[in-house]
């Protein structure tokens, strides 16, 4: 039996640990929040069972999933047998590093016999798949228990999700406002307790914007370190979101490393990462800011602030760095080129062609644009843009990480004043506190870290702005150093606001 991640537990279960309490005593509300490691302690007293924490999250899904939009298909019977099961692994001593523990997948992760619809009308008869997704293969090795999957912009071709298909997912803090993308449904999801954690993705930034705008820790780990089924390329790759850091350290404890498919090779040996946090004493920080392109909300800058003090209170050095990547192109035009150059693009333009007007807006002008100028997408663009990467790590690395700095930190969205359904092809710029955004302004600050691919990049919950939406800091490691990303996210998580207890729930949905 591989043993359970030990964090000390929330203070409320203290109190009920010593107190001999029942299910009972708990709100469906703080049953369907409570954090995996609380779950954990909880279900090995028999204080609570696996199966109390899927009620109470089934409940919240259909309290309020008609306003929030998260979900495709909810697995909710298979889910309560499930925690049946682990509940018996408790009583027998048998249980995993995640017995019990609910998550939300992704539309684009599957167990064996699920639909993947890619947020597509095109998918939506797609066969059954006939294999899970290793990654759903290893949370299910440690008992993890999937009780949902979860919205997706069409073809995860955007930071907002609203589709054709499934419609517009709101933000539970807040419903006129955005989830983010492109794992967005799981972002809404985990913050309106549907489930304990979610799986994401992220090729533009599609982990961070989520986790930003839902007040969630979400992880990019650096490439190739969690299995995927498709080999994209170095510029995508999945991670979690949970709405704790333990929570989101033990899910990619379990979500690593090497899988019994071997469907896509990862890097070096699975590190565990759920070691007591120290201080960060004797270690340099610098603060790139917008690095160059759109200034921030005014709320924005005020909780960057905020952040570099909590930092410094655990004893790191916060420098703030005049950075700029001085990009030679645009960053649509970088991820384009290597999507379309790369391993997606030849199979998408000729599979979906002739059909790009039965597409969501935007997916259907980017794909279509591709095919009209297929020509340009070849091994000359892939280079251009390599190139541009190239020189892009060259200089983040001489003007900063080779001044002594071990990781960078910058906001993770410029603005979280966006509207739910907005359409980045289609509609107007967003302008906000005097500035006027380019249209692909919620992957401005985490679009770079997928170029640079091979940098891991966290992002941790910052502030709250005037709207109620909250916003996020993103922490970037040097290359395949998720260990010191994964350290700084703890140590800054000691003060960092609480979301997910007392007032800081969410209220757009109550």
């Amino acid at each position: 039996m591989k043993p359970t991640p030990t964090f000390k537990i929330a203070p409320l279960a203290l109190v009920l640990l010593t107190g001999n309490a029942l299910a009972a005593d708990f709100s469906q509300e703080e049953l369907a929040y409570m954090p995996a490691n609380t779950q954990i302690e909880l279900f090995k007293s028999g204080m609570i069972s696996p199966l109390d924490v899927v009620k109470a999250q089934k409940a919240q899904y259909e309290a309020t999933n008609n306003v929030v939009n998260a979900v495709t298909y909810q697995h909710w019977d298979e889910a309560e047998k499930a925690a049946k099961v682990a509940a018996k692994r408790y009583e027998d001593g048998t249980y995993r590093a995640l017995e019990g523990v609910t998550y939300a997948v992704k539309d684009e992760h599957h167990d064996k016999g699920w639909k993947v619809t890619f947020g597509s009308k095109l998918h939506m008869d797609d066969a059954p798949m006939d294999h899970a997704d290793p990654m759903v293969s290893k949370l299910n090795a440690e008992g993890a228990i999937p009780v949902i999957q979860t919205t997706v912009p069409e073809l995860y071709f955007s930071w907002v999700t609203s589709t054709d298909a499934w419609g517009t997912s709101r933000n539970p803090w807040n419903p006129d406002f955005a989830v983010g993308g492109s794992s967005g449904g799981s972002g809404a999801a985990v913050a309106a307790g549907y489930a304990t954690m979610a799986t994401g993705s992220d090729m533009g930034g599609s982990i961070r914007i989520p986790a930003s705008f839902n007040g969630l820790y979400g992880l990019k780990p650096a490439a190739f370190t969690v299995p995927n089924s498709m080999l994209y390329a170095y510029f995508s790759g999945s991670g979690p979101i949970a709405r704790s850091f333990e929570d989101m350290v033990m899910m990619y404890n379990a979500m690593s490393g090497q899988d019994a498919q071997m469907s896509v090779p990862t890097v070096g040996e699975q590190e565990d990462l759920s070691k007591e946090i120290e201080s960060l004493e004797g270690m340099k920080i610098a603060y790139i800011g917008d690095m160059g392109t759109n200034p921030m909300a005014n709320y924005v800058a005020d909780g960057m602030n905020d952040a570099m003090e909590i930092l410094r209170k655990q004893g790191a050095t916060v420098d703030v760095v005049d950075f700029d990547f001085d990009m030679q192109m645009g960053l649509l035009e970088g991820v384009s080129n290597l999507a379309f150059s790369g391993a997606m693009g030849a199979p998408m333009m000729d599979g979906y062609e002739g059909v790009t007007d039965q597409m969501t807006s935007y997916t259907g002008k980017l794909i279509q644009k591709a095919i009209d100028h297929r020509e340009d997408y070849d091994g000359r663009a892939q280079a251009k843009t390599e190139t541009e990467v190239l020189r892009m790590w060259t200089k983040l690395s001489s003007e900063v990480y080779s001044q002594g700095y071990d990781l960078v930190i910058a906001p993770t969205m410029p603005t979280v004043t966006v509207p739910a359904d907005y359409n980045f092809i289609t509609d107007e710029p967003l302008q906000e506190d005097g500035h006027t955004y380019d249209n692909a302004v919620g992957m401005m600050y985490t679009l770079p870290f997928n170029l640079l691919g091979w940098l891991p990049a966290a992002s941790v919950p910052a502030g709250v702005s005037p709207d109620g939406v909250p916003f996020g800091l993103q922490i970037i490691g040097k290359p395949a150093d998720t260990a010191t990303v994964v350290k700084v996210a703890g140590a800054y998580s000691k003060g960092a606001p609480k979301f997910f207890t007392g007032d800081l729930l969410p209220k757009g949905v109550k």
